[in-house]
C-alpha cells in the first residue's frame, strides 16, 4: 500500500502493462516513493488528464510536457540477462535498471557462480564490479525517477522520504544456548569427548553450566534487550528447528529450554520470534515442512517469517515453497561472503518470480551486514566495524531506508571466534541509529 494516500495519483501509460513493468513501477513509486499510481492504457486520456503527475514509458508520440522514458526493452521481454540493460545517450531507462537489479535476475541465470553451499557468489558480479552493493541503488534510482515525475514537488517530498530512515536488528539464533537444552544423550557424549580429547577446562564448564554454577556462554539474550531498548529498536529473532546433523547445530526442537526462550521473548516483544529454516530445507521440501510445524507446534501459532540458514536459498523453488506454507516475509537478502546490498534494496518489495514471470505476495527483507561476513569472511579487526556499518547506515539514511543488521546470539559472548566482539554490538547499534 503506497504510504501518502494523500498525494495525487501518478498517471502511467504504456503501450503494454507487462508484468515486468508493473514489478518496477511497484518497487519504485510504491515501495521507496510511497505514491500511489494508476495505469491508463489510453494515450488520449492519458494525454487529456489532468493528473498533476505523469510518467509515459515508451509509445510513438511523446506527450508534451510528460516526462517520458524511452524503453530499453528489458520490461517487454520473458527471458533472463546476465547482465544490465544498455547504458545509453541521455535520460536512461532507470525502469528497466531497477527490474534488472531488484529481481536478482543474474542470479537466476544457468551459469551463475555458485559457491561450496550452492549459494550465488557475488565476487565477479556485475554490482560488486560497478560498485552497486555499497548503496541501495535500486532506490537511488527510485529517487532520480521521483525527480523527473514530480518536478517542483520534489524536494519536499524526498524530504518526507529521508525521515523514514530506521534500523531494524535482527538476530539468528542456530544454537541457543552452548551447553543447555540439549538433552542427555548429545550432553552426555560431549561431556565424553572433551574427557576424552583431554579438554578438561571445557569438559568442567560444560558440567558446571549443565549444574547451574555458572551461566551459559549464549545466553546472551537479557544483555542482548538491554542494548535495544538503550537504543529504542526492536528485534526480530530467527530461531533454527532443523535436525541436528553438519550443518545445523541447534537444539532439538522438543527441548523445553528452547520453548521456554522463545515463548518468553515473544511475550516481551510480540511478532519479534519467527523461523530459521536448516540447511537443507532450501530444496528439501519435506525438511521445511517439519521445521515450519515444530515452531507452530512450539509457539501456538504458525510464522509468518523466516530467514535461510547458511542464507543457502534456490530463489524460486525455495520461495515458492516458503509461500506454500503461508510465509509472508523473506528475511534471507543479503550476501554470506561481503556486506551492502544484494538486491538494490533497503525497503521490503514484493518478490517477482523470474520462471512465473509475476508479482507475488512474498515481501523481501534484506539485510546489510552479517556479524559472520565481517568475521569470517572480510577478517575485519572488532575496532573497524562501527565505521564500517556506519559507512553503510549513511548509505541507507541518505534515501531514508530501513538499515537491517544480521547478528547471532554466540557473538555478544566475546570469546572464542567472537574475543575482542565484546562491545562492537551496542557500539553498532548506537553509531546507525
Amino acid at each position: 500500500m503506497p504510504r501518502y494516500t494523500n498525494q495525487p495519483h501518478v498517471l502511467v501509460h504504456a503501450p503494454q502493462l507487462t508484468p515486468r513493468l508493473e514489478a518496477a513501477l511497484q518497487w519504485s513509486l510504491d515501495a521507496v516513493l510511497g505514491l500511489a499510481w494508476r495505469f491508463e492504457p489510453d494515450e488520449t486520456a492519458f494525454a487529456q488528464s489532468q493528473e498533476v503527475w505523469k510518467l509515459q514509458y515508451g509509445g510513438e508520440v511523446p506527450v508534451a510536457g510528460v516526462f517520458r522514458i524511452q524503453p530499453e526493452g528489458l520490461l517487454e521481454e520473458s527471458h533472463l540477462r546476465a547482465t544490465p540493460p544498455a547504458t545509453g545517450q541521455g535520460e536512461q531507462d532507470w525502469l528497466s535498471f531497477i527490474f534488472w537489479m531488484g529481481s536478482r535476475m543474474e542470479e537466476w541465470t544457468e551459469d551463475a557462480p555458485r559457491d561450496v553451499h550452492g549459494r550465488f557468489d557475488p565476487t565477479d558480479s556485475v554490482p560488486m564490479k560497478k560498485g552497486w552493493l555499497s548503496v541501495p541503488i535500486c532506490e537511488q534510482w527510485a529517487f532520480e525517477l521521483g525527480a523527473h515525475i514530480l518536478g517542483g514537488s520534489w524536494p519536499e517530498h524526498r524530504d518526507r522520504l529521508k525521515a523514514e530512515y530506521s534500523v531494524q536488528p535482527t538476530l539468528d539464533v542456530d544454537s541457543a544456548y552452548a551447553f543447555l537444552g540439549k538433552g542427555a544423550w548429545r550432553t552426555g557424549g560431549a561431556w565424553s569427548r572433551d574427557v576424552m580429547r583431554g579438554n578438561w577446562s571445557l569438559a568442567g564448564r560444560r558440567w558446571q553450566v549443565c549444574r547451574g554454577a555458572a551461566a551459559d556462554p549464549y545466553d546472551t539474550y537479557a544483555k542482548a534487550h538491554a542494548w535495544h531498548r538503550e537504543f529504542g529498536m526492536t528485534p526480530k529473532w530467527f530461531f533454527l528447528l532443523a535436525r541436528f546433523g553438519t550443518h545445523d547445530k541447534g537444539l532439538p526442537a522438543k527441548s523445553h529450554k528452547l520453548k521456554a526462550l522463545m515463548q518468553g521473548l515473544e511475550s516481551s516483544s510480540p511478532g519479534s520470534v519467527q523461523w530459521h529454516p536448516g540447511y537443507a530445507s532450501a530444496l528439501d521440501q519435506r525438511a521445511l515442512g517439519r521445521e515450519f510445524q515444530s515452531f507452530s507446534e512450539i509457539m501456538g501459532c504458525p510464522p509468518t517469517a523466516s530467514r535461510q540458514h547458511y542464507l543457502r536459498m534456490e530463489p524460486g523453488i525455495t520461495r515458492r515453497n516458503l509461500l506454500a506454507l503461508g510465509i509472508v516475509e523473506d528475511h534471507t537478502e543479503g550476501h554470506a561472503v561481503c556486506t551492502g546490498f544484494r538486491g538494490g534494496f533497503t525497503r521490503p518489495r514484493q518478490w517477482y518470480d523470474l520462471d512465473a514471470e509475476a508479482l507475488t505476495p512474498l515481501m523481501l527483507h534484506p539485510f546489510a551486514a552479517m556479524d559472520a561476513t565481517l568475521s569470517r569472511y572480510q577478517k575485519m579487526d572488532p575496532l573497524a566495524v562501527t565505521e564500517h556499518l556506519s559507512e553503510l547506515a549513511n548509505g541507507a539514511r541518505t534515501l531514508g531506508g530501513t538499515l537491517r543488521l544480521l547478528w547471532h546470539n554466540e557473538s555478544l559472548a566475546p570469546e572464542g571466534e567472537w574475543a575482542g566482539w565484546g562491545a562492537v554490538y551496542p557500539n553498532v547499534l548506537q553509531a546507525v541509529g
